[in-house]
């Protein structure tokens, strides 16, 4: 130990001021960065400016003085663990808080991503030396801090508390600055890491981990200068008390021995097996880092799962006056070479450019690198993995690369950001800061969201939380384009059971979908099955017919109110507008004249009204409800009566069930449109247009034209599918039938979650003190209940409605006022046309597919990238590609910026078939959902059919077989569980047997 600590400089920190920075043994101040990468998809040249004009350029000033450098580090490796487990962790205990039984997905999340995804950190440690202050006031602060120190006990081992130097806590603090302005600028992510409310420090965490990476455990934090409460017992009798006080920063970071081989090309320390490279010459060619990155994470390659470090040291040239002393050398070789030697005289004059350019700063540069074994790898992997990396770092614009010539120990601390202050083994080189800037290893994908209810990857495995209703976002609204076969159904159906069941929260979230087909039945049948029975009613999927049976009355309100809210009235007026299909100026003044002059005719509230009277028989179960809670029932008696006699005995369903018969139905518009006053405001000709579309949408629309019969329930996951009353011919009635249905499915939907309280006040409800106070009590408790609970609409196969401007307008005004109340809205279309009117207002779009030049130039245009994004969608999205998932281009639009990345959605065969949309595969996955719990059902038909699908065995059965559909699944099952059940049975002992 004593050997290896002596390798980092570290040596203290002052907790008692909080502040992010660590001191080394000679007074340098340390400050760690942890960089993300790039904000958004941008071009390589676009990368090298931000990264030479604005990062680079932004330092260069501070480079140019002495006694300020930085060290750039890049890790990759499959260490994943510590950021996967904390996510699967979270998952688990929201699923449980919601009482659902998911365990066999989120095991089998946990498998598909940790055999995908790679660990990638990017640090930049900034340091600042002593020699960046004023001379005498440091060397004052110096002699007196050693002064203090010597005035203490002799303690050899204990951490000094008297490091830190005011002089240069200024220029430190304005070097970080800088580095974080300039990060900004050139459109990098990064934060400083702190010490936290706790004092955590996570700055020193990541230096350990980096070589002590197993045993490092999570939330590790050295101790600062103090006495120790349990004193260490001493060995001899000296005048030392280290024993006393707590060690150096660098004894409890370098806590493990170090043995290097016999031919110092391999080290063992903390478990693993590490191999140094180090840069001898620089690149003749400085090329980007990604372009070493192609090299060694190619997936196909031997190096794939190698783990690798690349550290950067960058540093101020010591003296003010090395650019006069470099160019009299440079002058002493040019008189040598002579102008026929071509290439010596080229090179030299190129280096002369480089040291004349006085405008840039001029750096030493430093690069090392390492790989590693991890505990029970192959002892030979390392020699094969340490040739990958020398040779991809070589092919890395022709750089020379050595073994680390003597002390690998050393070797390894320079190989981590932070650890050592200057570096020593790789030899320095003299270049611009601007060139490189090139070789730094930042164009990576910078997260979005730091949780979320989805980790979804980059396409190289940078895992990516994904977070609906973000705080960071103004709208929540999701615009998906997906031509057919893309996976859109398998992304909708796993985003909507994440949010499900990994949303914030006890309660299951509120989800609508609006689905043409049973592709969101395997959803709605998961939830089901994976609540208890009793909570079964939750999850509701209604497949509704144009039928009296299923009608939704248009009108209804929330409970009690007499008129509609502005919300309610959009929705209504939109509907109309798409129903009787008017189209004259003179139309958008006639329907919201016809809406408020319906209610108000309804009202039990206004004056001149004639309010529904309530008739036996119409409802028995309102007739038993009624005989059972002896509510009295006299002549003509109004519904509104019965409804407020209900909420009075706080019987909110009975009233709501009540409220039916109370509210206006579409024949009510008639005796509207016949009152004299409507003649004298608007054209007879409009009038009869009204009429006629009036007494056609009665007649073709049965759904509309009665009370409400289709009732949701308690349900707070439903999904309707409207396959049996939509049209998918392409005509302008279709696509107006269309979108009446999808209006009427949001209004199933919404009617039960929407609103917040600052809408009570606004309610028209009775005046009657009492009566209204119950009112008031039920619309608190009612958004009390649902105003933090998670919301989402999806809208699927949103082009069969043309985009129809009256939707088109519900949908924007639903994203407006959603976000009060926490709703998020999905549309997903084939027709990139159809979201022209919404790209702007979208917060989040993703692009599944886009094969042709015409539809990424399209898709270019509807949503305003740039040609990087364009080559992005044109290299990387081509719909699902077997195991490897499928790809998908999303944009999010946070409160200050707009931002694009490439994220892959893969899963494993359990999901498959918990969402399958395969009619043959539904009916075998729902007989075994029968037979037993959900989980133990999704394990038995991933490892059965692990390609999730069953449709072979399906067409074996079916050839043989002659009965029905429902006795081939359970014929399939039936062999399953046999096969299952014939591996679990001991083997019999046949000799004894036969004895």
């Amino acid at each position: 130990m004593r050997t290896a600590d002596k390798f980092c400089d570290l040596a203290g920190f002052d907790p008692e001021r909080g502040e992010a920075v660590v001191y080394a043994h000679d007074g340098s101040q340390l400050t760690l960065i942890e960089i993300d990468g790039t904000r958004s998809i941008v071009s390589g040249e676009d990368y090298l400016h931000n990264v030479v004009e604005r990062f680079a350029g932004g330092i260069a000033q501070i480079l140019k003085r002495p006694g300020h450098q930085i060290t750039i580090s890049y890790e990759s490796s499959l260490n994943t663990a510590k950021i996967l487990d904390p996510f699967v962790q979270q998952q688990g205990r929201r699923a449980r808080q919601k009482g659902l039984s998911v365990e066999a997905l989120i095991e089998e999340g946990r498998t598909v991503l940790e055999g995908r995804s790679r660990s990638e950190t990017i640090l930049l440690a900034a340091w600042t030396r002593p020699s960046a202050g004023a001379a005498d006031e440091v060397r004052k602060e110096q002699k007196a801090n050693r002064k203090a120190w010597q005035e203490l006990p002799p303690a050899r081992d204990a951490q000094n508390p008297y490091l830190h130097l005011g002089s240069i806590a200024g220029p430190h603090g304005a070097f970080v600055r800088r580095i974080m302005e300039a990060l900004g600028e050139a459109r990098l992510q990064g934060r400083v890491l702190s010490p936290n409310d706790k004092g955590r420090r996570r700055d020193l965490e990541q230096i350990r981990a980096a070589v002590l990476y197993h045993e490092t455990p999570d939330g590790w934090t050295p101790y600062g200068p103090g006495t120790r409460r349990y004193p260490g017992a001493k060995e001899r009798h000296d005048d030392d008390v280290s024993e006393f006080f707590t060690p150096t920063v660098a004894r409890q970071i370098m806590t493990s021995n170090a043995e290097a081989a016999n031919n110092m090309r391999a080290l063992d320390l903390g478990g693993r097996r590490y191999a140094l490279a180090v840069m001898r010459m620089f690149p003749s060619t400085l090329l980007p880092f990604n372009r070493l990155l192609e090299t060694l994470l190619e997936s196909s390659s031997k190096t794939a799962d190698m783990p690798f470090r690349v550290c950067f040291h960058l540093e101020a040239l010591r003296d003010n006056d090395v650019g006069f002393r470099l160019r009299k050398v440079l002058a002493g070789l040019l008189a040598f070479a002579s102008p026929t030697n071509k290439n010596l005289f080229r090179a030299l004059r190129e280096l002369e450019d480089v040291v004349d350019k006085d405008g840039e700063a001029i750096v030493k540069g430093r690069v090392i690198a390492t790989t590693w074994t991890e505990p029970g790898e192959d002892p030979g992997l390392l020699e094969r993995r340490r040739s990958y990396l020398m040779s991809g770092m070589m092919t890395w614009g022709e750089a020379v690369m050595t073994d680390a010539p003597h002390n690998p120990l050393r070797a390894l601390c320079e190989t981590v950001a932070g650890m050592t202050v200057q570096a020593e083994v790789p030899p320095g080189s003299i270049a611009p800061l601007g060139d490189l800037a090139a070789l730094m290893p930042f164009h990576r994908t910078a997260p979005i969201f730091k949780q979320g209810q989805s980790m979804l990857l980059t396409p190289d495995g940078k895992p990516m939380p994904y977070e609906a209703l973000s705080a960071e976002q103004l709208f929540w609204l999701t615009l998906i384009y997906a031509t057919p076969g893309s996976g859109k159904s398998v992304l909708m159906n796993r985003l909507n059971v994440e949010f499900a069941a990994f949303s914030a929260g006890a309660a299951l979230p509120f989800i609508g979908v609006i689905d043409v087909g049973v592709s969101s039945s395997g959803f709605i049948e998961l939830l089901r099955n994976a609540l208890p029975p009793e909570r079964r009613h939750e999850a509701f999927y209604v497949r509704p017919l144009n039928h009296p049976d299923y009608a939704v009355n248009p009108f209804d309100l929330g409970l009690g109110r007499r008129l509609p809210l502005d919300r309610e009235r959009t929705f209504i007026e939109n509907f109309l507008a798409t129903l009787l299909n008017v189209s004259s100026p003179e139309a958008a003044l006639l329907i919201p004249r016809l809406i408020t002059r319906v209610f108000q005719i309804k009202s039990d509230l206004q004056f001149s009204s004639s309010p529904s009277i309530y008739q036996p028989n119409v409802d028995p179960e309102i007739d038993r409800l009624l005989a059972d809670h002896r509510i009295p029932v006299g002549n003509k008696v109004q519904w509104w009566r019965l409804v407020d006699a209900f909420v009075e005995r706080r019987l909110y369903t009975a009233a709501q069930r009540a409220q039916r018969y109370a509210t206006p139905i579409l024949e009510d518009l008639a005796r509207v449109l016949g009152e004299p006053i409507m003649a004298q405001d608007f054209t007879p000709e409009l009038i009869r247009q009204a009429q006629r579309a009036l007494e056609s949408a009665i007649e073709k629309y049965p759904i509309f034209a009665r009370p409400t019969r289709l009732d949701v329930g308690e349900a707070r996951v439903v999904s309707i599918d409207v396959q049996d009353v939509a049209l998918r011919h392409k005509s302008p009635e279709a696509e107006r039938n269309n979108a009446l249905m999808f209006l009427i499915s949001r209004h199933i939907y919404l009617s039960k979650i929407s609103g917040f309280a600052e809408e009570i006040p606004k309610m028209d409800l009775p005046s009657d003190e009492a009566l209204r106070a119950e009112y008031v009590r039920y619309w608190e408790a009612r958004y009390h209940e649902i105003a933090e609970t998670p919301k989402r609409l999806c809208m699927d196969e949103y082009h069969l409605t043309g985009g129809v401007e009256t939707i088109a307008s519900q949908v924007k005004s639903d994203a407006r006022e959603g976000r009060k109340w926490g709703l998020e809205l999905i549309l997903v279309s084939q027709l990139l046309a159809d979201f022209d009117t919404l790209a702007d207002m979208a917060s989040t779009v993703m692009v599944l597919n886009a094969d042709s030049n015409e539809i990424r130039e399209e898709a270019r245009r509807v949503f305003g990238f740039d040609l990087a994004v364009k080559s992005a969608l044109e290299r990387q999205v081509h719909g699902p590609q077997g195991r490897r998932g499928a790809n998908l281009l999303t944009r999010f639009k946070l409160r200050e910026e707009e931002r694009w990345i490439v994220l892959n959605n893969s899963l494993g065969p359990r999901m498959l078939w918990a969402l399958t949309t395969k009619a043959e595969d539904r009916l075998v996955r729902d007989e075994l959902y029968r037979r037993m719990a959900v989980n133990d059902a999704l394990r038995i038909l991933a490892t059965r059919f692990p390609d999730g699908t069953a449709i072979e065995a399906w067409g074996r059965v079916a050839a043989l077989a002659r009965f029905g559909e429902d006795r081939i699944a359970k014929t399939i099952v039936d062999g399953v569980l046999g096969e299952i059940m014939s591996e679990a049975r001991p083997p019999i002992d046949r000799s004894r047997t036969a004895a």
